[in-house]
């Protein structure tokens, strides 16, 4: 019983720490991404689009 249990929660202790990994890396991923559009080393500009609110700026800028 007691070996149940501790496989159980090392199960999802290790479920856990791998969903956290993944999300660090997108994480960095879309910081990469916003640090190289500030810089302008990217070829494409996306177009100008017309915000209206503060919502849709965050949204925008932050990904919120």
């Amino acid at each position: 019983m007691k070996g149940d249990i501790t496989g159980c929660i090392r199960s999802l202790q290790t479920t856990a720490v791998n969903r956290c990994r993944e999300r660090l890396e997108e994480a960095a991923l879309r910081a990469r991404s916003l640090i190289t559009k500030d810089t302008g080393d990217t070829k494409t500009e996306e177009p100008k689009t017309t915000d209206y609110g503060v919502t849709s700026v965050l949204k925008r800028r932050h990904g919120l």
